[in-house]
This record gives C-alpha cells, sequence and structure tokens, in this order.
C-alpha cells in the first residue's frame, strides 16, 4: 500500500504566484515530487510579498510565498538562454504533469507551449491555467486575482450599501481556481491510466470564478435583480452579521434562519422587551426592521465576551461563533487537535507554521508536509545531478553561463 496518494507522480511546476502553484501543493502534499522552475533574473512575484518573519524582508522570506509552496524543490534557471531550454526539456521528459500560468505567447515563446511539448509527449498531462483562457480577445491580457474579483462581479457584492465596492480580502479568485485545476488532472490522470495518453488542461480563472456567482447570475437571467452590496445582511436570515462584544474588538459572528431560531434566540436573552415586539415576530417583519433589530441585539452581546455568547447561543441551535483573530487560531483547541498547523525549520526563517492546502484528511493515504518553503534555487544541484544526470563540470558550465544560479 502506498503511504501517499500520489507517491511516484511527477510534477514540473512552470506556473507562478497563487493559482498554479496551490494546485500542485495539492499533490505535493499527497506525495507527488513537485520540481518550481523559477528564475533567477525574474523571482517569483510572491516572494516579493509579506508578511516576513520580524518584519524583515528578502528574497527567500515572504511566508505568503511560502504557503503555497512547502513540499518542493526548487530550481532557478534561465529560459532565454539555450541550455536552460534543454534542462527544461529534461524536466518536461521526466514528468508526468507540466503546469504553467502565463499568456499565451510565454510558453510559445520558449517552445514550451502544449502543441510543440506534446509533439514529442503524448501522455503529458498539461495545466494551463490562466486568467482569461488562451484564446478570445482578452485571452493576452496579464493581471492577478485581485483583478479578476472586480471582473467577476465580487467586488460589487462585497461591503456596505452606502460606500463604494469593498474587494475581499486577498485575491479570492486564487482560492477558488486550485480546486477546479486539481479535479482536472485526477480526471486526467484517470483518462491516461486508460487509454495511455495525456492531455492539456486550459483553465480560464475567470470563468471558473463565476461559478461561485451562479445564483446571483441567475437571479439577474430570471428576475431582472442586479446583486449589490448588503454589508453581513442576508435576503432570507434574519439576523445576519457579526456583533460587537466584551473586549478589544472583539466580535460574534451569528446567523436565525427561521422563526424557531428567532425564538431560541429570544429565550436565550432572557425574553427582552424588545424582541417581543411583533415588528420582529416574522422573518419578513424582520427585515423590514432590520436596523433597529442590529442595534438592539448589539446592546446584548456588547457586554458579553465571545466565548460567552457561543456557549448561551450554540446550547440552544443558533448558529454562532467568535471571529477570531490571526493569533486566536494558533491556540484554537480544534485545530490544536487536528494538528492543522505543521512547523518545519526553514533554512533563512527558522521554525515557522505551514498550514495543508488540502483540508481534508484521507484515512489510507493522509496528507503530509514534511519540507519547508525552498530558497530560490535551493535544489539545484539535487534535482540537476539527482534527478537528471548532469555532472559537476556541466553544473559549473551553467553557472558559468548564467544559466543558473546559487
Amino acid at each position: 500500500m502506498r503511504k501517499n496518494l500520489f507517491e511516484g507522480l511527477k510534477v514540473a511546476e512552470f506556473a507562478w504566484v497563487i493559482v498554479g502553484p496551490s494546485t500542485s501543493r495539492y499533490l505535493a502534499e499527497h506525495g507527488a515530487t513537485v520540481i518550481k522552475i523559477e528564475s533567477h533574473l525574474r523571482p517569483e512575484t510572491l516572494r516579493y510579498l509579506s508578511p516576513y518573519p520580524e518584519g524583515k524582508p528578502g528574497l527567500n522570506k515572504s511566508m505568503y510565498y511560502g504557503k503555497f509552496n512547502s513540499n518542493k524543490y526548487s530550481i532557478s534557471l534561465n529560459l532565454n538562454h539555450s541550455k536552460g531550454k534543454e534542462i527544461a526539456w529534461k524536466l518536461i521528459m521526466w514528468c508526468d504533469i507540466m503546469t504553467e500560468s502565463f499568456t499565451p505567447e510565454v510558453m510559445t515563446k520558449w517552445g514550451l507551449d502544449y502543441d510543440s511539448v506534446s509533439k514529442f509527449r503524448s501522455d503529458i498531462i498539461y495545466l494551463s491555467t490562466c486568467m482569461q483562457g488562451k484564446t478570445g480577445p482578452r485571452s493576452r491580457v496579464p493581471g492577478y486575482g485581485t483583478m479578476l474579483t472586480g471582473l467577476a462581479g465580487f467586488d460589487e457584492i462585497t461591503g456596505w450599501p452606502d460606500r463604494s465596492p469593498s474587494p475581499p480580502w486577498d485575491a479570492y479568485t486564487d482560492a477558488i481556481c486550485p480546486r477546479f485545476n486539481v479535479a482536472g488532472v485526477l480526471a486526467a490522470l484517470e483518462y491516461r491510466r486508460r487509454t495511455g495518453k495525456g492531455q492539456w488542461i486550459e483553465q480560464s480563472q475567470y470563468e471558473s470564478s463565476l461559478h461561485f456567482a451562479a445564483p446571483l447570475i441567475m437571479d439577474y437571467f430570471s428576475n431582472n435583480r442586479v446583486a449589490t452590496r448588503k454589508g453581513n445582511r442576508l435576503d432570507y436570515a434574519s439576523p445576519h452579521g457579526v456583533f460587537p462584544c466584551a473586549g478589544d474588538d472583539r466580535w460574534i459572528a451569528l446567523a436565525v434562519f427561521n422563526d424557531e431560531q428567532w425564538k431560541s434566540l429570544c429565550h436565550a436573552m432572557g425574553q427582552p422587551a424588545w424582541c417581543l415586539d411583533a415588528k420582529f415576530a416574522t422573518l419578513c417583519d424582520r427585515k423590514k426592521n432590520e436596523d433597529e433589530l442590529e442595534s438592539s441585539l448589539a446592546e446584548w452581546t456588547s457586554p458579553l465576551t465571545a466565548p460567552e455568547i457561543e456557549s448561551i447561543l450554540q446550547k440552544v441551535g443558533i448558529p454562532c461563533n467568535m471571529v477570531e483573530k490571526a493569533q486566536d487560531l494558533f491556540e484554537d483547541e480544534q485545530l490544536k487537535h487536528r494538528k492543522f498547523f505543521t512547523w518545519l525549520e526553514h533554512s533563512e526563517n527558522g521554525l515557522m507554521p505551514y498550514e495543508p492546502q488540502s483540508t481534508y484528511i484521507m484515512s489510507k493515504t493522509p496528507r503530509e508536509i514534511s519540507r519547508p518553503s525552498p530558497c530560490l534555487g535551493e535544489h539545484n544541484e539535487y534535482v540537476l545531478k539527482k534527478i537528471l544526470g548532469y555532472t559537476d563540470e556541466d553544473i559549473s558550465n551553467f553557472i558559468a553561463d548564467g544559466v543558473i544560479m546559487f
């Protein structure tokens, strides 16, 4: 029996930033060997982004980069050099899966596009994931998920109705798209197992993201309603939102979806006079008087701590949880029990926490985070000698020619 689900699977990752690296990270923590092809002439974007330990920036210090690249090997390669392309082709001939996340002309310029690769590797599984796909009038428009949240409409529905759009934290679409990619890769692996043939998986991150706006799109199609910002409110629940608690910037999130839950909430609060008012009797009534409802509820929550409110309301079946800050997560008893964080020694950052990309546990082939995120080109020698069979003399020549960097 395999210890890891993808033990023996080999991935050459030409992708960068989040979606492509996040996809192969799923495979890596289930046993796949992932070699990340980076450039010392134009380093990976995330290597420049915070957070950094102790707030000190550095090319190898970003834990933003670290989140998506643990369990991987890093090789620095100049793909504009003929010898760099030679090494890239050796990696392509070695791997089962090849990933890239550039606009269409980039891989074509290097001669590493699917049409070129598939002539020599008919069994290759080639994943292309980019902003808006490889074809169409906007296929060559570069960008990041922070742009796609706007294009896909998420910015329009996030924030308060009396204020301008407030984009979701971070690049929301980058969190969505890897799930589709992994499903596509698994389907392609099964197809290759049955037929011996590979295929090209071509993802438009824009189109994948629209899947999560499907109810709003269908509402427009069916009822001509245009979704917009509603703060924390929900059409079919009230109260629904976050409310202040005792302490420094402490909050509780709660939701009441039906009249029975509303009665339970009133009982848990001790039946204050305001909650017995007919203006709050039904969901429709509560939606009509939501400002007053939320103000009165906040008066009840404010003197209590979030854990106290959790204890009171969860006992009577009201969905609620405290709003945790980043530091709370490391003390969260549920996450500790599930061994959510893995602490690994990074060569420049010291002991650092890594969280799983696959937030599920498989009983027979559990996930494993065994190596920290790599420094740039950290595994040049290992990959070139142990995997690709180059000699010390070859490597010396590569360094002298600027093909690789140590």
